[in-house]
């Protein structure tokens, strides 16, 4: 993060003035007064000013950390929702492509892989798939519209949504209007690139998600089993 030297040499003004003036009082009381009762009056103006900018530091610096534990809980809690609707996007695009078998971390890095013409050979879009792209769509753009200014999604992060975003509504029109499948493949295999990408600008991010997948195989034995 760039540090603005300006912004911080104008915060530093009032606390240079209180400290200057407290000295300066304290130096011609102590040279230049000879009444008692305005030497005390002067001496605890001079001791005020003094004191001023170190409760303002601290208070500064508690609103600081307190900031950052929020902001830090604020992260995790966006992230943990972030990987959840990129899990069911997952899910959703291994079943419009017919891809089976168990999904792993491996498994979607591999879907990067897939050619377009293998893409468009096998999917199958149906009314559920297109509602379930919409929904996650939503769910994505109204993230990115609450935490727009709140400093905790950075600038790539927000691009990096919003490119999802956009593929998927690509997708939803492609299939509404034209259904072109090597035209939607393509917009298919740009989506899990942006997925791909994601996972691999964040560590945190990456081993979440595949905690998710975990717990998502666990939860499907389960039910299989039931």
């Amino acid at each position: 993060m760039a540090i603005n030297i300006r912004d911080i040499f104008l915060k530093m003004i009032p606390y240079v003035l209180s400290v200057a003036g407290g000295l300066i009082l304290f130096v011609v009381t102590k040279d230049e007064v000879h009444n008692p009762n305005v030497t005390d009056l002067i001496n605890n103006i001079s001791a005020s000013l003094l004191s001023i900018p170190l409760v303002f530091l601290l208070y500064d610096y508690s609103n600081f950390l307190v900031s950052r534990r929020l902001k830090k809980t604020l992260s995790d809690n966006l992230g943990d929702k972030i990987s959840v609707l990129l899990l069911k996007l997952t899910m959703v695009i291994r079943q419009m492509t017919g891809q089976r078998g168990k999904l792993t971390f491996t498994s979607l890095n591999n879907m990067g892989d897939l050619s377009i013409s293998h893409i468009a050979s096998h999917l199958k879009i149906t009314d559920n798939s297109v509602n379930a792209l919409r929904e996650i769509r939503d769910d994505l753009d109204t993230v990115i519209y609450k935490n727009t200014n709140t400093g905790v999604l950075s600038a790539d992060e927000i691009q990096s949504l919003s490119s999802i975003i956009r593929e998927i509504s690509q997708l939803i029109n492609e299939h509404s209007f034209r259904k072109n499948k090597r035209i939607a493949a393509k917009y298919i295999k740009n989506i899990t690139g942006h997925i791909t990408d994601w996972m691999d600008s964040d560590a945190f991010a990456s081993m979440h998600f595949q905690q998710l997948l975990g717990d998502a195989m666990t939860e499907n034995t389960v039910q299989n089993a039931k």
